[in-house]
């Protein structure tokens, strides 16, 4: 807040008149310093807020010679009897106040009172000046107040800039000569500005306009806000201009649109709400889509209601681990989401690049296929066996069944290689038609371990193990005639919770031997031993 101090000086031989103006309490931000002289002293007067003069014998040369050394803002106030009225004509218009002798305290002290409150008024009306100056002149746009005439009344230091000229040269001019153009020139260009203006006036609304202006010899862009200005009677009385100066922007998205349809991939870029504010032609091509139809609309537009599809029906969405894919028929594209900050590291939006990993896609699957799968029999291999048993808990009440073919090594040294293989893929196809394909694995040679998870009882583990064994019996061992081919099986569940597989396949391979010990073609489910007598 500020503070004035007030400089009032007194000219006067009656002690009463200034003791009561010294009574009379500051206003708020406000102090006194009263000078009284009992004639008059121009020095002490120079710099005084107000003024006053008592002197009944010279009161009107008084009053000229004080008004020609105090400055304009200066009250002044004089003090004289009525009958003096008539030979004061010449000099009265120069006083702010006069007051009557014989004094009133009261109406003395009101007018005090008022010319103190005229004093503040004024002081706040400056400095209010002062913030509006200041905080224009701050600014980096243009700003400027208009008359309804479209005469520039008050415009700040970036305008001045642009236009090349002064605040004394703009203030009170119009619009051709501050920019430098002719008439004929405004009418053949893109310019608006005087139009927008009549549009503010009618409407008596804030608008926004899209303006070209010419500044130095070359046309900026800018985006232009301009409001009415009402008077205390709501008349509108001119408007306020607010200008901000896009032209490199928008240069920038020129650049960047240029860019973003060079790239070799769909790019979609978005503002920090979502919503769609560029795509390129790949884009639009890739999806099908129509430029209109995508451009303001939120990325959950471009997906239906359950975030499996596109709204094209066309694409699969998969979210993992490796990131976002959409999938067709045809190709596989990868979603690379990335945001975008302004200077102030704040998001200002998004930018979506769609990659074609279409072969990379299909190659790492044939890989990973590959890597897991046994390429004879084409069920999974031991180490998918090891990579399910990592990730996958051993959930209450799995099943393991361990299968292993009798007599195999015979078949190979007695009819070779080939008619083992074709051993392998028939029980293998046997194992598919009983079993989910995810469920089996191929430990190597001619042993084979099923995952059952969750067996409802003990008696459905060993009904698929008599399925199994019959099976075999009827279509594997059947085909191979000359063989003395079979199959055993060994079989254990998690009946008490321990949810380890190591356990698991301990008691099943226990099983298994069990079985061939029985004499091969049998299947044993894992009983735990007895406790030892004492």
């Amino acid at each position: 807040m500020y503070h004035r101090l007030l400089r009032i000086f007194i000219a006067t031989a009656d002690p009463q008149l200034a003791e009561l103006l010294q009574g009379i309490e500051p206003l708020e931000q406000f102090s006194h310093e009263f000078i009284v002289r009992p004639e008059w002293d121009e020095h002490a007067a120079a710099d005084c807020a107000v003024v006053i003069l008592d002197d009944p014998h010279d009161i009107g040369g008084l009053i000229d010679r004080g008004h020609a050394v105090l400055n304009q803002e200066t009250v002044l106030v004089a003090c004289f009897p009525l009958a003096s009225l008539p030979a004061l004509a010449d000099v009265y218009h120069l006083l702010d106040q006069v007051w009557v002798r014989p004094l009133q305290p009261d109406h003395i002290r009101a007018s005090f009172q008022k010319i103190l409150a005229n004093i503040k008024g004024r002081e706040n009306s400056a400095l209010t000046g002062k913030y509006l100056d200041t905080l224009i002149d701050s600014l980096p746009d243009l700003i400027w107040f208009k008359d309804a005439r479209g005469a520039h009344l008050k415009v700040n230091n970036s305008f001045c800039r642009t236009v090349n000229k002064t605040k004394k040269q703009i203030e009170g001019r119009g619009h051709y000569y501050i920019w430098d153009i002719e008439p004929e020139e405004y009418a053949q260009g893109e310019y608006v500005c005087l139009e927008s203006e009549e549009i503010v006036l009618n409407k008596k609304e804030t608008c926004l306009f899209d303006e070209t202006v010419k500044c130095g010899g070359e046309l900026r862009k800018f985006k232009t806000y301009k409001s009415p200005i009402f008077d205390t009677d709501g008349e509108v009385i001119g408007t306020v201009g607010f200008a901000h100066d896009v032209t490199d922007l928008q240069n920038l998205m020129i650049e960047l649109n240029i860019l973003i349809e060079s790239l070799p991939f769909a790019v979609m870029v978005t503002d920090e709400a979502r919503n769609i504010t560029s795509i390129n032609q790949k884009f639009i091509d890739l999806f099908s889509l129509v430029r209109e139809g995508v451009i303001g609309q939120s990325v959950d537009a471009f997906l239906d209601e359950s975030r499996a599809f596109t709204k094209s029906k066309r694409w699969i969405i998969e979210r993992g681990d490796e990131g976002t894919l959409l999938l067709s028929q045809e190709k596989i594209l990868k979603i690379h989401d990335e945001q975008l900050l302004d200077i102030f590291g704040v998001m200002a939006g998004h930018i979506y690049l769609f990659f074609d990993i279409t072969l990379e896609y299909h190659h790492k699957n044939r890989l990973l296929f590959d890597a897991n799968t046994d390429y004879l029999t084409k069920l999974n291999n031991r180490r998918r066996l090891q990579d399910f048993m990592r990730k996958t808990p051993c959930e209450p009440s799995t099943a393991l069944l361990l299968a292993d073919l009798d007599n195999f090594k015979e078949v190979n040294d007695q009819f070779g290689h080939g008619e083992g293989d074709k051993i392998l893929i028939a029980f293998s196809n046997l194992l598919q038609s009983i079993f989910p394909s995810e469920n089996l694995f191929r430990l190597g040679g001619d042993e084979f371990a099923i995952i059952i998870p969750r067996a409802e009882t003990s008696r459905q583990v060993r009904s698929y193990a008599e399925q199994l064994l019959n099976g075999f019996n009827h279509q594997v061992a059947r085909q191979f005639p000359r063989t003395d081919i079979s199959v055993s099986i060994g079989m254990a569940m998690d009946q008490d919770d321990s949810g380890n597989f190591g356990e698991l396949f301990k008691k099943a391979d226990m099983a298994l031997y069990e079985s061939k010990k029985c004499g091969k073609s049998a299947w044993s489910f894992y009983a735990a031993p007895s406790p030892a007598a004492p």
